[in-house]
């Protein structure tokens, strides 16, 4: 028996080394929310492309909670060594820094944003029984009913909750925030008529379009949006302010070095650069940006974004607990 332990333990000391190598070699990708969102779809589908083209493992943690706070928190808190690395997006890098009080972190300075690589657009649906058929019917309807409108999100705090708010400050009337817990459950509201119309990402929700529970009346794609043919945009609409998205990328903790990050991108560039790639973005409701947004140019994204929607959370008092 003493044998047989001095034989494990030595095996045990020569093959520690290789696991701690093989251990370093690997990366955790942080998605910070559940499965099944657009975050953690663009993390499954990037991550075979990623692993292979960094020769390392790439291993997908889902850690949701406090609108991605948590997830985003870790990866602030990881060495700048890229072992570990996240799926950034618009609600915890930022949203929260503008709505969590005091901030958990900094978007832009906290991070390293390596590349950005797709948008998700909002789309706003109706019940499929709804007496509307159009944006116009339904602003009229918030400017004349003395209740006005009731408009769904997934939550409080996040892209679509801005974007309603900014679209009562345009279309006038009155509109009322009902949050849900998610797009699922929101979803499943408007499918039931619970409220008057939901702003929800398009990830998620073209099952229920084609099967024709719900109506598509505006999408916030810049251009016509070839997954929902006949589809107005904002722009189209008179509204091009509304034309926002939910953007979703890869980010590093602050300081990682600019060797490691020009290699990361120049990875994602090759991913993204696959028709496969594409075609699952779109069918997921994702819109793919074709070669990632520069490192610079993803940094910008998120200083742009607390320039114009700062004053929106400050004077919509919006706050996440």
């Amino acid at each position: 028996m003493q044998r047989r332990s001095l034989l494990g333990a030595s095996l045990f000391g020569l093959a520690a080394p290789h696991v701690a190598h093989a251990q370093a070699a690997s990366i955790r990708l942080i998605v910070p929310f559940a499965p099944g969102g657009a975050s953690d779809t663009t993390a499954r589908i990037i991550q075979p492309g990623l692993a292979a083209g960094l020769g390392r493992t790439v291993v997908i943690e889902n850690r949701a909670g406090a609108s991605g706070a948590i997830g985003a928190r870790l990866v602030v808190q990881a060495p700048p060594d890229g072992s570990v690395i996240g799926i950034s997006n618009t609600s915890p890098h930022g949203i929260v820094p503008l709505a969590m009080q005091p901030p958990p972190y900094d978007g832009d300075t906290d991070f390293t944003h390596i590349a950005m690589v797709a948008d998700t657009p909002t789309v706003m649906l109706l019940p499929g029984n709804s007496r509307f058929n159009s944006f116009a019917e339904l602003r009229e309807a918030a400017r004349t009913r003395p209740d006005g409108l009731t408009y769904g999100s997934s939550g409080v705090g996040g892209m679509q909750h801005l974007q309603g708010e900014m679209m009562a400050r345009l279309a006038g009337g009155r509109w009322v925030h009902v949050p849900y817990r998610g797009t699922g459950p929101g979803l499943q509201a408007t499918i039931a008529g619970e409220v008057d119309c939901f702003l929800t990402p398009l990830a998620g929700t073209t099952g229920a379009i084609e099967a024709r529970q719900v109506k598509a009346i505006a999408v916030s794609t810049a251009r016509p949006f070839a997954p929902l043919p006949g589809v107005p945009t904002y722009v189209e609409l008179g509204l091009p302010d509304l034309t926002v998205s939910s953007w979703t990328g890869i980010s590093g903790p602050r300081g990682l070095p600019h060797a490691m990050v020009a290699e990361m991108h120049a990875v994602m560039q090759r991913v993204l650069a696959e028709p496969d790639t594409e075609r699952r973005l779109i069918a997921a409701g994702l819109y793919p940006l074709g070669r990632p947004v520069s490192s610079a140019g993803y940094q910008q994204v998120h200083v742009d974004f607390a320039r114009v929607w700062g004053p929106v959370v400050r004077d919509a008092r919006i706050r996440i607990e």
